[in-house]
């Protein structure tokens, strides 16, 4: 499934801009999968070790859950009742 995208418009200075496009038509890329790319390279997403936490927060939590052979049944007989 292709993830959804949003526009949005950036103003460069005039020399920014051109030394885009060339770099953009040296590398066969749009000036648009330059940017996207700089920006995923200096702002990534939560680091390992904020996952990391959130996994450790979610396994202290107390939540009732029942044994694996009780889980995989239950998900068996759901997938089984939607034929």
């Amino acid at each position: 499934m292709a993830e959804r995208m949003h526009r949005t418009q950036i103003l460069f200075p005039e020399e920014e801009y051109r030394r885009l496009r060339e770099v953009a038509q040296e590398e066969g890329r749009s000036v648009g999968a330059l940017v996207r790319e700089a920006v995923a390279k200096h702002y990534p997403g939560p680091s390992r070790e904020r996952r990391i936490a959130a996994v450790k927060r979610m396994l202290e939590m107390d939540v009732p859950a029942p044994d694996w052979p009780q889980m995989e049944e239950e998900i068996i007989r759901g997938f089984l009742a939607d034929e």
